[in-house]
């Protein structure tokens, strides 16, 4: 029988692409008071809003997982 949830690799692989969403989403955020053009804002926002839920469904992968605890996610 199988088991539910991800494998190691998977979750290492996950927690990596989390982390460069989070510094991605870091610097946008940090980096768009600066910004005076008012297209690019607008990317900026929509790029921090679909950032944001990416990070979201990441979580909820690395929910799956079979080695992170729950409190570590957060």
């Amino acid at each position: 029988m199988q088991e539910k949830g991800l494998a190691p690799n998977e979750t290492i692989q996950l927690h990596e692409i989390m982390t460069i969403r989070n510094l991605s989403l870091t610097k946008i955020i940090t980096m768009s008071p600066l910004v005076s053009d008012k297209e690019l804002k607008n990317i900026l926002k929509n790029n921090i809003s679909a950032s944001q839920q990416h990070i979201k469904e990441l979580r909820g992968y690395l929910e799956q997982s079979m080695i992170a605890e729950p409190e570590q996610i957060k």
